[in-house]
């Protein structure tokens, strides 16, 4: 009632407490820097050349005309993961090739010249042939699909054909000046056939399309040339020449940034899948490492209450929302900070009241003699082993480890998932341990037994403190399950009688009986005799290790990750997913991923399965067990593991051809030998193989394997390599790219990410805001290799097309006019102007990244400037007006309706510069298309004499074709007007959907990542405050983790009184452990100070808090002196002491007393257990100090007089005098008095004080 009374107190008063999390170590890496890591760890594959730009990553060498991967398999799969773009752009060049025929055909036929028939007919034709051509792609697409290239040729060259068709039909004599219409008309077509060529006609490689075009425009300027000889010169022929090659050029950089954007993007989005599935394999196996410690649901407690609390200081940060592109950048999971007083009273608890649950507690009796003639190594091998079985056995029985102590073993059952027959779990646990140390004893040659005590009642479960924690329980019963089990019988179950009451119809009994009037007054216990019911359950194999030596080494890594699926942590686990259930795989297909694999089922030494793909590695994948592979039958000898293969973890080496690849060589692998008994290997070593394998792609990742060949092959590439023409170095390469394309085949099954953006159909702006946001931004971001297809570079070279097109624009504007005017040259001086300046920009930015040109905060900051979304957008749209607004500066209404060659030039230069506003893609496509359909129309303005006197054709009538025939004429460049306009509009679209289907691939993938590192952080997090990093690391490379200190540091603290205050009367002891969860979050917070590096916590035990220093061999070499840990430790022990002042000053009339034991000596510090981890330390300086702590004095520090030596230089101490110590004799103890406040002095470290140890 005390502990209750003052909580009241403090919550009435306002009394505040500091966070929960310290600043801890932060991981602060950005995407950037994960894709700079993944780029540094492949560059020895994938070596980059910067003094030369690439097209884009992994281009093939001298692939300018002819833009494809270094790799075929890379090569093939683009081209079916893209071919329903393709396909579509195919479709839409058939559609608008229909549309010109048709609109062509009824433009003759209003006209109504002498040739309208032919011409007509030739359009019906040719709209015809293109409708047929369009319904194979609709309703033969498997035709299409093999002959598509060839498709695609065919259509250009008809196209082609009907477009030099009119050359064909001269027209009579007496319509000479109709030439002049028919050759802008052509010239219109012509332009058109190589932009379709170039943009949207079939998957045809550069080369032949430039072939194509170059043969196509001489073509068309001979047939020109001769047969309109009357409407031709040498300067438009000159003219024309210039308009072509600029067409040429946009059309070769309109084909290329669509070739190298869709290749890289298809690059990314693999190399970003492929880090998502390490980050998932890895998340996956730090997750299977913190279940065996906590429960799922307690994990996901933990992980989200520290994202929630991240987040809210983000947001009381900055109370603008961040954009998700930006949060990428930041720390993807930081720690939160300590919070103000104002904010939180105290820290997030995690404590639950939970009935009816059973707990059991089993000493092992004659350990101490067991022990008494083994080194602390050896024993940490006995107990591993031990253990081993009953974690084996906790699992199978429904039962959750809590934790163990020493040589105590207790776990719950009913906690904290509820289940009915908790009570039969826990009984059957503790008759299965009985039987597992019997065999134990067989095994080793020892002599020991179990004591069992079994109690059923209500506990507290959950976790106290921030570092170091775990899951355990608290209440007066689990006291009283403790004392059930000191009570008992060795070899048997001792139940308490609630425990008895549950279980009357199942087990017979046997009362303890009672002496004594005390014992009377007692509740009554019972041993469990035997069961009343048998079954196949209690039918107890033999523990024993699974046959790992029948599994093949050629393992696929993707089976792995198939058979592992990442998911979250969430309150309920599956019972199925275990250690051993790892041993089970899925036979399923995979086409046309890889060929069905050829298998002998006689043949154990080779052990192959095929592995389906799921869409997505986010979402679970259906497990499907058979019969004999439950849990139980892992290690029962009568059912063997013959013929699945482990899916993670059991996975060997990659295969290198010329090397055997038998199971013999993973002999020494997957057994290991403590102190003679082979036990099984953890699931977590198991699982840690597969993520070695798949983290290192440069040599170790394989793929799925047949039993007979040993290989699998994606269409006809081996995954081996075995072509002996390929160096060792291409067979890794095509190895890490088959994994790319088994990542990508498995998340972009739909091709949503290659075909379809979620966008809006008028705008093409994205539906998701912050999606169009970061498209808006991704400008002002820098790679770390730039490459041609890199957002910047698509702007140089846009800009450097359109200064091609104004420089064009310019010297034809000369030729075509001799005497420009006053306008125009004032133009070009302004346009001039711009454009160098925009030039000199680019170039400055372009020899800066290549390191050619130092910095300038000017230079930069404007192209900086300029690549923000509407700057872009008015500079771009400038860049794409002034060649056809320099065309039309040059009208004069004189010259105009003079001079044919002046009008027939005019049209010419319209028709072309109407064209680039095809030109600069990062600019709305509407807008462009808007200017160019507005600079159509004032053409037809310009042509129909609108800004001229209509008088002035009366005049010059016998001179001009416009006048004669003007109708005529303004009819056909209205018809050519509109066409073009709709091609523009046609491919500005398309190519912006283009756009914005690469960044919104490269995005998805990148989110995929993000969202991975971000549950992997969290889970490395959790991990690192349940097992020190540096063992965590060795966990994940070797089968265990046992280590020897020498000269390590031991610290016992104990809340003497805190018994005295915890009373269950009061929210059933909740508040009580929260004040306690209080208190170890204050001891927590002070190991993440810098002067405490070298301490560790191990665990809390009730109210006692032991810590170590001199663990972590790396920190122990860095100190500058060789007994510094040991220092730290007593310093910690202080600090400690100051803590607990202060806690019962905040807590106002709150008296902890703290007492705590110290001793240093030779340790041995390990990882029990093979599905359930624990780490601890052992050795007798451990023991030493827990009896300092024991019979020490309160509010003192105790040590033994073996630590005085060391110590001594820096502290000072006051002999208590020699005193019985249980299991030490009479030990002479000091307490300490002081520091001395002596610094340091700094003497080589001796190599020799850490040896490590194998189990």
């Amino acid at each position: 009632m005390q502990c209750a009374g003052w909580l009241h107190v403090m919550r009435t008063t306002g009394g505040t407490r500091r966070s929960v999390w310290s600043e801890g170590e932060r991981i602060s890496l950005t995407s950037a820097q994960l894709q700079h890591s993944l780029l540094q760890r492949t560059a020895s594959l994938y070596p980059r050349r910067l003094s030369a730009l690439q097209l884009f990553d992994r281009a093939a060498k001298a692939s300018w005309w002819n833009p494809r991967f270094d790799s075929k398999v890379l090569e093939e799969q683009f081209r079916q993961s893209s071919f329903t773009q393709t396909e579509q752009h195919f479709r839409y060049a058939l559609l608008y090739v229909i549309l010109s025929a048709l609109v062509y055909a009824l433009s003759a036929c209003t006209v109504g010249r002498d040739t309208w028939p032919q011409v007509s007919a030739a359009c019906l034709v040719l709209a015809l042939l293109s409708f047929s051509f369009l319904m194979l792609t609709l309703f033969r697409n498997a035709i299409y699909r093999r002959n598509a290239s060839i498709l695609a040729m065919s259509t250009l060259w008809l196209v082609a054909g009907f477009s030099l068709a009119p050359f064909a039909l001269p027209p009579s004599p007496m319509e000479v000046e109709e030439n002049h219409s028919v050759a802008v008309g052509s010239f219109s077509i012509c332009l058109s056939v190589l932009v379709l060529s170039y943009t949207l006609v079939g998957p045809l490689p550069l080369y032949m399309i430039c072939i194509f075009g170059v043969l196509y425009s001489t073509a068309f300027e001979i047939m020109s040339w001769f047969v309109l000889n009357h409407v031709n010169t040498w300067t438009i022929l000159a003219v024309r020449i210039l308009l072509q090659l600029s067409i040429h050029i946009l059309g070769i950089k309109i084909r290329l940034l669509a070739e190298t954007s869709m290749r890289n993007t298809f690059y990314k989005v693999g190399q970003s899948l492929l880090v998502r599935r390490e980050l998932e394999l890895e998340k996956h196996l730090k997750e299977k490492m913190i279940h065996s410690v906590m429960p799922p649901s307690v994990a996901q407690w933990l992980m989200k209450n520290t994202a929630e609390d991240g987040d809210e200081q983000q947001n009381t940060a900055n109370s603008v929302p961040m954009h998700p592109i930006q949060a990428a950048d930041r720390p993807l999971h930081q720690l939160p900070q300590p919070r103000s007083s104002n904010q939180l009273t105290f820290r997030p608890f995690n404590m639950h009241r939970m009935q009816n649950v059973s707990i059991l507690f089993a000493d092992i009796v004659g350990f101490t003699s067991m022990s008494s003639n083994k080194t602390a190594h050896q024993l940490v091998g006995l107990l591993n082993d031990l253990f081993g079985r009953f974690d084996f056995l906790c699992q199978k029985n429904g039962c959750e480890k809590i934790s163990t102590l020493g040589d105590c073993y207790y776990c719950v059952s009913g906690c904290p998932e509820p289940r009915p027959d908790h009570a039969k779990c826990c009984v059957e646990m503790g008759l299965a341990m009985i039987t597992a140390i019997r065999e134990f004893d067989e095994d080793s040659g020892e002599s020991v037994n179990m004591r069992v005590g079994i109690h059923t009642g209500t506990v507290l479960c959950g976790i106290v403190g921030t570092k170091r924690f775990k899951f355990d329980v608290w209440s007066n019963d689990v006291k009283y399950a403790n004392r059930m089990e000191s009570t008992g019988r060795p070899g048997k179950v001792h139940v308490s009688e609630v425990t008895h009451e549950l279980l009357l119809d199942q087990y017979h009994f046997d009362e303890v009986p009672q002496n004594g009037e005390k014992d009377k007054k007692e509740r009554k216990t019972y041993f469990i005799r035997h069961r009343k019911i048998t079954g196949g359950r209690h039918s107890w194999p033999r523990f024993q290790a699974p046959m790992l030596a029948r599994i093949g080494p050629q393992l696929s890594v993707d089976a792995a990750a198939e058979s592992h699926p990442s998911q979250p942590m969430s309150g309920s686990s599956d019972p199925s997913d275990n250690s051993h259930a790892a041993l089970n795989t899925r036979k399923a297909s995979c086409p046309p991923l890889s060929e069905e694999a050829n298998s002998d089922e006689n043949d154990e030494d080779w052990i192959g399965e095929e592995v389906v793909f799921h869409p997505t590695l986010a979402q679970p994948l259906p497990w499907h067990h058979q019969a004999n592979n439950q849990i139980g039958n892992q290690y029962d000898l009568h059912n063997p593991i013959v013929g699945d293969a482990p899916p993670l973890g059991a996975g060997g080496p990659i295969v290198i051809p010329g090397q055997p690849r038998r199971h013999s060589s993973l002999s020494t692998l997957y057994s290991r030998k403590d102190s003679g008994v082979v036990t099984a290997r953890s699931s977590i070593q198991l699982e840690s193989t597969a993520v070695e394998i798949n983290v290192d792609r440069r040599g170790r990742t394989s793929t799925s394997t047949g039993r007979s060949s040993g290989v699998s092959s994606i269409r006809g590439y081996s995954i081996f390599g075995e072509d002996p023409a390929l160096s060792f170095r291409q067979q890794i390469r095509k190895q890490s790219d088959l994994q790319m394309i088994r990542c990508i085949q498995q998340d972009c099954a739909d091709a949503e990410l290659f075909v379809h953006p979620p966008v809006h159909k008028l705008s093409l702006f994205f539906k998701d805001n912050f999606i169009e946001r970061g498209y808006r931004d991704r400008l002002l971001g820098r790679e770390l290799y730039p490459t041609l297809a890199s957002p910047t570079f698509t702007v140089y070279l846009c800009t450097a097309v359109a200064l091609i097109f104004y420089f064009v624009s310019l010297v034809t504007c000369f030729m075509l006019f001799p005497t420009p005017n006053a306008v125009f040259l004032s133009f070009c001086f302004v346009a001039s102007f711009a454009h160098i300046a925009v030039a000199m920009v680019c170039l400055r930015e372009i020899l800066a990244m290549r390191g050619n040109w130092q910095a300038n905060d000017c230079f930069t900051a404007t192209f900086r400037y300029l690549m923000k979304w509407t700057p872009l957008h008015v500079v771009g749209l400038f860049l794409l007006c002034v060649p056809i607004l320099a065309v039309f500066s040059n009208f004069a209404c004189d010259s105009f309706f003079n001079n044919w060659q002046a009008s027939d030039g005019f049209c010419l230069l319209s028709f072309a510069f109407l064209l680039h506003f095809t030109n600069f893609s990062q600019v709305k496509f509407w807008l462009r298309s808007l200017f160019a359909t507005v600079a159509g129309l004032a053409l037809v303005m310009f042509v129909g004499g609108v800004f001229c006197d209509s008088s002035r054709c009366t005049e010059i009538s016998r001179r001009s074709y416009l006048c004669r025939n003007s109708d005529n004429i303004i009819w056909d460049i209205l018809v050519h007007i509109i066409l073009t306009s709709i091609l523009v509009w046609l491919l500005n679209r398309e190519f912006e959907t283009s756009l914005r289907l690469s960044f919104h691939g490269g995005w998805l993938a990148s989110q995929d990542q993000k969202r991975m590192q971000v549950l992997k952080r969290q889970a490395d997090w959790l991990l690192h405050n349940i097992i020190p990093r540096h063992v965590v690391e060795q966990l994940k490379t070797t089968s265990r983790y046992s280590e020897n200190h020498r000269e390590a540091g031991i610290l016992f603290a104990s809340i003497v009184n805190f018994h005295e205050l915890y009373d269950e009367s009061y929210e059933g002891g909740r508040e009580c452990l929260r004040v306690l969860n209080e208190l170890v979050g204050d001891f927590d917070e002070l190991l993440s100070k810098p002067q405490f590096r070298n301490v560790t916590k191990i665990k809390t035990i009730g109210a006692t808090f032991m810590a170590a220093s001199g663990l972590n061999p790396k920190l122990r070499r860095e100190n500058p002196h060789p007994f510094t840990h040991l220092f730290e430790l007593i310093d910690f022990a202080l600090a400690m002491h100051k803590v607990i002042e202060d806690f019962n000053l905040n807590l106002l009339e709150f008296k902890f007393i703290l007492r705590i034991g110290y001793a240093h000596g030779d340790i041995t510090a390990g990882v029990i257990g093979t599905t359930k981890l624990y780490y601890d330390i052992w050795g007798d300086a451990v023991n030493t100090a827990s009896r300092m702590d024991s019979y020490g004095m309160p509010n003192r520090i105790q040590v033994p007089e073996h630590c005085l030596p060391v110590l001594s230089e820096m502290y000072t101490f006051k002999a208590r005098g020699s005193m019985y110590i249980k299991g030490k004799d009479h030990m002479n103890v000091y307490l300490l008095e002081s520091k001395k406040g002596k610094q340091l002095h700094k003497i080589p470290f001796k190599r020799q004080q850490t040896i490590p140890a194998q189990l």
